[in-house]
């Protein structure tokens, strides 16, 4: 009597995880391959899943950009948010959420590029809205920064100032497809952000 080889068993996924999936896909491929030469069928392989799948989801590859560009975005207030929850020093956290910020900008360049590129106004809108409830947040963190001499009267202004001249440097820089040195791109802004909403003697 022959052994019988068992069959394979097949991984479920709730819809949840399944969309999920596609969206890491999406993200994956968008990133690395570009958007104009990306392929539903390399989606459907990054992520293990069948294309036919994926168009219960999503009615075509512009529609997946959307909700992984909404993603992204939503990722950034969800960084802000887990970093200034945290129980690090005002200084810590912020040093922390640069960096946290700026990873997360630079590993998604491409996808950045792609969506910029398209100048998709509702696409541009979202992330103007989420990068104005970031700053919101940031501003009142170190709003209350203040009482206790951490930070400089002028500071809540001062980061604003400081916020949108590192995004609007980080956008060209991403735009442009310029070589970024995260690391040194991230000290310099902590240590601008440091000389900016420190107390004057």
């Amino acid at each position: 009597m022959s052994a019988r080889t068992p069959a394979r068993r097949r991984v479920t996924m709730s819809p949840e995880d399944r969309r999920e999936a596609i969206l890491q896909a999406g993200t994956e491929v968008f990133s690395t391959t570009g958007f104009a030469r990306a392929t539903m069928a390399e989606v459907a392989r990054a992520g293990g899943i069948a294309q036919g799948t994926i168009y219960l989801y999503f009615e075509s590859k512009e529609h997946l950009l959307a909700a992984v560009w909404e993603r992204y975005v939503e990722g950034i207030l969800e960084i802000a948010d887990r970093v200034l929850a945290g129980d690090g020093s005002r200084w810590s956290t912020l040093d922390e959420l640069w960096a946290a910020l700026l990873d997360h900008a630079v590993r998604n360049a491409e996808l950045h590029r792609t969506v910029y590129g398209s100048a998709n106004a509702k696409a541009l809108e979202l992330c103007k809205d989420i990068n104005r409830r970031v700053i919101d947040r940031i501003g009142d963190f170190v709003a209350d920064g203040v009482p206790d001499g951490t930070f400089a009267p002028d500071a809540p202004t001062a980061f604003r100032i400081v916020y949108h001249g590192v995004d609007g440097l980080l956008d060209e820089l991403i735009a442009t497809g310029a070589e970024i040195d995260v690391a040194d791109l991230t000290k310099q802004t902590q240590d601008l952000t440091r000389r900016t909403l420190s107390p004057r003697p």
